[in-house]
């Protein structure tokens, strides 16, 4: 089944003008911008199934929304009635918020410039042809009994057919908006859920502890034959014997231990490291953090020989991990809440990192490995754009985001789980409005969670 032959038959010049009269747009400018809507819904479920939790959140986003092709069958009846219509695009809206987090802002702005519509419109539509394809899709996995797999293999198979749809003009924003570079290039593949619990589950409780059922020792004890009282002078004797090893342990430990507790005595030799501190030196040098100019060298954890000194995982937490970590792990807090990246600071006037700023990005990629499901959007703002370099402060705040987007993907943190936005200054003012206050124009990095 060719997928976009299906949608252009769903979405046919009736239903087209339909749709076009629902957003007072003209028909020739609706029915372009309903299209590269399609593109965008495709392209973003395209993007999802490279990952497992990206599989399995789509497969059960089609499940749990009852989509199995009977909204696309009424969709003639339901476009005749305003309140069904709006019903329609909320729920596609809210489906696309999850699928697509922190994006659907950007994609109305990209298709509004692209068809030359309002972007209250590109947006209405966006969440009608995310219902849509949702819809088509969850027909085909309902007519041919797919599982999360075979679902992602099917929109794999129509990758060909989607980068031949998409008009050239729209192509490269598609691509770089939703990063779809190498799926175009044909390199990316469906992900492969190896078993049951998908990667995203395994990861969700790293400290978790398993309970081991440790057996019953057997014990031997000599036959005490009748009459003789030899067995319970062997078992005197092995009695006292065990109590001499006892004693010689307990006294060789306490030995040991009064001679390190003073501290005085390097120690050398192997030294057993915590699973904690390994994985906060990966991290660390996964990002390849340079020293602050002029700070100290961090606490180090004991050495071991032969092995490269390990920095202690109290090092990497700080004051994000102190706001942001309550704030994920309380299932009742509400999502959307603003945390500033502290101690993150760009060389005037352009989007390079301040070396101290590592500290920080290293600090909020633990707490997204320890988060798993955690989705957020980085938001900029820059006031010292220089008229030399060409950059306004809304492009520079824009790129500065990204330049920290990028470095949680080095990371190892995925894609869809982080958004970049920029804001300028972050002021605003109406032309004309005289009553306005001017605030404090503001150059910083944001954090905002987008799901928990």
């Amino acid at each position: 089944m060719n997928f976009f032959n299906t949608i252009d038959e769903v979405l046919n010049p009736e239903i087209a003008s339909k749709i076009a009269l629902y957003v007072d747009e003209l028909n020739e400018k609706a029915r372009k911008a309903t299209e590269a809507q399609v593109y965008v819904v495709f392209g973003g479920m395209l993007k999802r199934t490279t990952t497992e939790i990206g599989v399995d959140q789509l497969y059960n986003k089609i499940k749990r929304g009852h989509y199995d092709g009977h909204l696309v069958a009424n969709l003639n009846s339901t476009l005749k009635d305003a309140a069904q219509t709006h019903a329609f695009i909320t729920t596609g809206n809210e489906d696309i918020s999850h699928l697509l987090p922190a994006m659907k802002s950007s994609i109305g702005n990209m298709v509004s410039r692209y068809a030359n519509i309002r972007n209250s419109s590109a947006i209405s539509l966006l969440g009608l042809v995310t219902a849509v394809v949702l819809d088509v899709l969850g027909r085909h996995v309902k007519e041919k009994n797919l599982d999360a797999d075979g679902l992602a293999a099917y929109l794999f198979d129509q990758r060909e057919a989607f980068v031949n749809a998409v008009p050239e003009e729209l192509l490269p924003q598609l691509i770089e908006k939703l990063s779809l570079h190498q799926i175009v290039a044909g390199v990316a593949a469906p992900a492969k859920r190896v078993n049951q619990v998908s990667a995203a589950t395994r990861v969700a409780s790293p400290r978790t502890t398993t309970t081991r059922t440790i057996p019953t020792p057997v014990t031997f004890e000599p036959e005490v034959e009748s009459g003789d009282n030899a067995g319970s002078l062997a078992k005197w004797g092995v009695g006292i014997l065990l109590l001499l090893v006892v004693a010689a342990g307990g006294y060789y430990i306490w030995k040991n231990t009064e001679r390190y507790s003073d501290g005085s005595e390097e120690v050398s030799g192997s030294s057993t490291l915590s699973s904690d501190t390994i994985k906060a030196d990966t991290v660390a040098r996964s990002l390849a953090v340079p020293p602050a100019p002029g700070a100290t060298t961090p606490a180090r954890s004991t050495s071991v020989a032969g092995a490269s000194p390990v920095v202690s995982t109290t090092a990497a937490r700080g004051p994000l991990s102190d706001q942001l970590t309550p704030y994920l792990s309380n299932p009742t807090a509400p999502k959307g809440r603003v945390f500033t990246l502290p101690a993150v600071a760009f060389q005037p006037g352009t989007m390079d990192l301040a070396p101290s700023s590592q500290a920080a990005i290293t600090e909020l990629v633990n707490i997204l490995r320890t988060h798993p499901n955690a989705q957020i959007q980085l938001v900029g703002y820059a006031n010292d754009a220089s008229s030399g370099t060409g950059l306004t402060n809304m492009d520079l705040s824009r790129k500065r985001a990204y330049a920290i987007k990028q470095q949680l993907l080095n990371a190892g943190i995925d894609n869809n789980r982080v958004d970049a936005v920029g804001k300028g200054t972050g002021v605003t003012i109406t032309p004309g409005d005289s009553t306005a206050v001017r605030r404090p124009t503001m150059r910083k990095i944001d954090v905002r969670v987008v799901l928990k």
